[in-house]
């Protein structure tokens, strides 16, 4: 019998069987890839990630100027100092990982195909017992199904890499593209990730068709590579169920207005962690990770808008970002 299993092995699971693990409790990580586990990621950054831990050496590269795209025009946001870093996610997948069987953490590669009351069946017919169950599964995680927690908050990213390096950091938005999502372009030392998610799933080859004419036209790159599709779970509805808790994605704790994921992840990891050490943990910044979560659904939900009143918002919104003091504030804001 495990004290903890976690299902999966992302960067939430990994965070909280790190500090289980540095607390003394026995915990099992099961995850079905092999390690370091590579998921579909523009592999985005921000400062409240080196907060967690997240070493600055694997940083590839760092971005203060950001290019703003809307149909009409184009905006420099100057910020005073980076505020998005590109890492290649293995890399952040690879450091986790390691940092958590040092501190005594047991991780297999094991999928887990059914779980019971108390115990966890894999797919190679192995019955682990738990006292605590987490799910770190990701946005269509098992151990959320089992729950019966619902998920409609679901975004379906869409993304390709280029072999090659650009120079800029670039975003778009286009609610006849998106509705209320954006594309990007995140340049890494030795490639670009490129992709986009919108609201609207009706017509994805469409949106992409229109999405990469854009970026040929403004800036000059040719796409032919593959997309791929990644769901991104922005729908929290708890964190604890009984002895069952859901932290990253599983739990819906992704923003459902940038869709960062990396640090939702890594605070609902090590807070669920402390909560299980400490009966009377407190848990503040599990309750400022969840405040900081309502502020950009409010946004979100201030966006459902007819799309002539959204394209024109957006328009203001990229003026706004390339006046300094307004930048900050909303970087300060919503950041």
């Amino acid at each position: 019998m495990a004290e903890v299993v976690i299902v999966g092995g992302g960067p939430a699971g990994l965070n909280c069987a790190y500090h289980l693990a540095k607390g003394g409790k026995e915990v099992v990580v099961l995850e079905k890839h092999p390690f370091p586990v590579g998921k579909l990621c523009a592999g985005g950054l921000t400062l409240k990630d080196f907060k967690e831990g997240v070493p600055k050496e694997i940083v590839e590269r760092s971005f203060s100027i950001h290019i703003i795209h809307t149909p009409s025009g184009q905006t420099t946001l100057k910020a005073k100092e980076p505020i998005v870093f590109t890492a290649d996610r293995k890399k952040i997948s690879q450091w986790l990982f390691e940092r958590a069987r040092r501190a005594g953490a047991i991780i297999e590669r094991k999928r887990v195909t059914r779980i019971e009351d108390r115990a966890v069946i894999t797919k190679d017919g192995k019955k682990i017992n738990y006292h605590y169950l987490i799910g770190a599964d990701g946005s269509l995680s098992l151990v959320r199904r089992y729950l019966n927690v619902p998920t409609i908050n679901l975004v379906i990213a869409w993304q390709t890499s280029l072999p090659f390096p650009v120079s800029k950091m670039q975003w778009f938005m286009n609610p006849k593209l998106f509705g209320q999502g954006y594309g990007w372009i995140f340049p890494h030392r030795d490639k670009t990730m490129i992709g986009f998610g919108c609201s609207n799933l009706k017509d994805i080859p469409k949106t992409k068709k229109k999405f990469l004419f854009w970026i040929e036209e403004r800036c000059g790159l040719k796409i032919n590579t593959t997309f791929k599709a990644h769901p991104i779970n922005s729908d929290y509805r708890g964190h604890q169920f009984g002895h069952i808790y859901l932290i990253g994605d599983a739990g819906g704790f992704a923003s459902g207005l940038t869709w960062e994921g990396i640090y939702f992840a890594l605070v609902s990891g090590r807070e669920v962690a402390r909560m299980i050490l400490n009966k009377n943990y407190e848990a503040r910044d599990l309750r400022a990770l969840l405040s900081l979560k309502r502020r950009h659904e409010r946004m979100v939900r201030m966006l459902h808008l007819p799309r002539p009143i959204l394209t024109h918002l957006f328009e203001c919104l990229r003026r706004a970002l390339g006046i300094s003091f307004l930048s900050q504030l909303i970087i300060k804001k919503y950041g």
